[in-house]
């Protein structure tokens, strides 16, 4: 198998998810899915990915203090706090308490539409041996190729287990939301709080998935107060 048809195969499985517990039909989770991992591969580390496919979904963190180590992961924390009824600033205590996305937790599953790490989103930051790796000349066809086979892939996923929750972060990604998770990319409800929106819909598979603008930039859901709205308006979704 040449260095392009192990890729392939790598992105095709759980490759790209933090992990935790994916649940079940009979146990549900909730699931957070994001755009893509930050930080930014390397070509020697997205070697080092490819050799290990994620057959099975990972397992998650070794410990709950990582979902205090990075700013998304404590935004997220922050949401979560929201969602379970809870005030945003006692995020540290839900993460310690709760162990979201932890080996060993229950209830919260962590992924990403695409694979590979980048710093931003930006098509600038493909490097050029990622061209020999993946077999893909730029990002962009590299994204095309994961709209074709990735993100049916997930929607699969998402039948198997049928969540009962699934936050998206970042609203400028909806339509790949929309196929990822069986949704009607024209039919999600759509409600503005403190000028940030908030989108939803009941999937094909009976999930509430929620579409909330990315939590990091100044553009986007970053107020505790905004994400305290945010978090109790889905909770009246669920």
């Amino acid at each position: 198998m040449d260095q392009a048809d192990q890729f392939k195969k790598w992105a095709l499985s759980f490759s790209g998810c933090d992990g935790g517990d994916i649940g079940s039909q009979d146990s549900p989770s909730t699931w957070v899915s994001g755009i893509e991992w930050g930080g930014g591969h390397s070509s020697e580390s997205l070697i080092g990915h490819m050799s290990d496919v994620e057959a099975e979904p990972p397992t998650g963190y070794e410990g709950w203090e990582h979902n205090l180590a990075y700013i998304f992961n404590w935004q997220v924390m922050k949401l979560l706090s929201a969602i379970s009824g809870r005030k945003v600033e006692e995020y540290k205590d839900y993460a310690e308490e709760v162990q979201p996305f932890t080996e060993g937790g229950s209830g919260f599953f962590k992924m990403n539409l695409y694979p590979i790490a980048f710093k931003d989103t930006s098509e600038q930051r493909w490097e050029r041996d990622f061209s020999t790796i993946t077999g893909f000349d730029s990002k962009q066809a590299y994204v095309e190729w994961c709209r074709k086979y990735r993100l049916p892939m997930i929607r699969s996923w998402s039948e198997a287990y049928k969540p009962k929750l699934i936050i998206c972060l970042g609203k400028s990604y909806i339509e790949d939301y929309a196929k990822a998770f069986a949704c009607d990319v024209d039919a999600f409800d759509k409600l503005t709080i403190d000028d940030r929106d908030l989108s939803w819909q009941i999937n094909k598979f009976g999930s509430l998935v929620a579409v909330v603008p990315f939590m990091v930039n100044s553009n986007g859901l970053v107020k505790n107060a905004s994400i305290q709205k945010f978090g109790e308006k889905i909770s009246e979704l669920t």
